[in-house]
């Protein structure tokens, strides 16, 4: 039928068509099928799939977002919104579930699991519609990824515990773990990471182990409940929280022992509780919130057609700082760094503060006061 239509037409009107029709073909996740079709005054629709808002770090990452997509080249050219879900995988599906049918032209997603999203990931793609998967990971190759070296740091980290409890081959001591975040990928590779590196210790033990959902209040009631398993705990190795692990030791007449832990959310109330009490730890800085922003770019330069976007993307945003810097200077290739106030520690922030929250060579730099408010 539509051949029959062409001869009917001028020979203007079937390049016309001819061209349209070439614009419209396409359903992978390379974007072509979304972003043709856009006439020059439409703006793409991506929306952010968040199902957790638990903790600092997810409401920063949602702060960047929204941040970065009000600036240009964005705020001309996308309509951005974040979407929000209870904290399952089934809740999560649903709300992707609403959005392909929504229109979007990419969706951008933080995920609560690290395979039960995937049929709905490919659903997406399969649709036309451009998916982007930041912070933690899933298992099917087919959208694009942005995420942090989770398990070097994990390994970096135990190995410090290592050192501290006496070099390798000869460390000993009771060590408790964090679970970190229920469903998490990125929470099990790190855990997995950690206990390898601490098990090929002999005399290493690992006595106890909590869940922190990578918050406070959570470290120091699983902790608390931990500190039984053994009457002396010699170092505590967790996925974040850092001060809720030495209130839980105080409130038990203990001293803290070694710890381990930091990260955007937590960071700048846990270097101050480290330096200000003179405490054996190393506090991490990773995992950057503004992952988010570059999954909006991703997205963005997908859907405007640009070629060679990287589709599996680590960032390397270590940063290490510790009270006896003097003794350990390195890890792993890794600079530990001295804590000091004014210089990678503030009193005047908040305690969930962290930065930079882009990467330095992102071309979008927001200041403090644009995301911590």
């Amino acid at each position: 039928m539509f051949k029959r239509y062409l001869k009917r037409v001028t020979a203007i009107v079937l390049a016309g068509i001819l061209a349209f029709s070439l614009a419209a073909c396409g359903s992978s996740n390379d974007g072509e099928g979304k972003s043709e079709k856009k006439e020059s005054s439409e703006k793409f629709k991506i929306g952010l799939s968040n199902a957790y808002m638990g903790n600092d770090w997810r409401q920063i990452m949602c702060s960047v977002a929204e941040w970065t997509a009000k600036q240009e080249p964005y705020a001309s050219k996308i309509d951005f919104d974040i979407v929000q879900s209870d904290n399952s995988p089934e809740a999560q599906l649903a709300s992707i579930q609403t959005m392909i049918d929504g229109g979007y032209d990419a969706i951008l997603i933080d995920p609560s699991s690290t395979t039960a999203l995937d049929s709905v990931i490919e659903e997406a793609i399969d649709a036309g519609i451009v998916v982007v998967v930041f912070d933690q990971s899933v298992e099917t190759d087919a959208p694009y990824k942005i995420q942090t070296d989770c398990v070097k740091r994990a390994q970096i980290g135990a190995g410090y515990i290592v050192e501290m409890l006496g070099g390798k081959g000869k460390a000993s001591g009771n060590v408790i773990m964090d679970l970190g975040l229920s469903g998490a990928s990125m929470a099990e590779q790190e855990y997995n990471a950690a206990k390898e590196v601490l098990e090929a210790e002999a005399g290493i033990k690992i006595v106890g182990t909590y869940e922190s959902s990578y918050e406070q209040g959570s470290t120091y009631t699983g902790v608390s409940s931990a500190l039984t398993a053994a009457d002396t705990i010699h170092a505590v190795w967790t996925q974040g929280p850092m001060t809720g692990v030495v209130q839980a030791f105080q409130d038990a007449g203990k001293e803290p022992p070694v710890i381990v832990g930091g990260g955007y959310g937590v960071y700048n109330g846990d270097a101050l509780t480290m330096l200000d009490g003179g405490y054996d730890g190393l506090v991490w800085l990773s995992g950057m919130p503004g992952m988010s922003a570059l999954a909006i770019e991703t997205a963005y330069k997908v859907l405007s057609g640009e070629e060679d976007v990287v589709k599996d993307n680590t960032i390397n945003d270590l940063y290490l700082a510790s009270n006896n810097a003097d003794t350990i200077h390195e890890l792993e290739g890794v600079t530990v760094n001295k804590l000091q106030e004014g210089e990678n520690c503030w009193k005047n922030q908040d305690a969930s503060f962290g930065w930079p929250v882009v990467p330095t060579d992102f071309a979008l730099q927001p200041e403090i006061s644009d995301i911590f408010k």
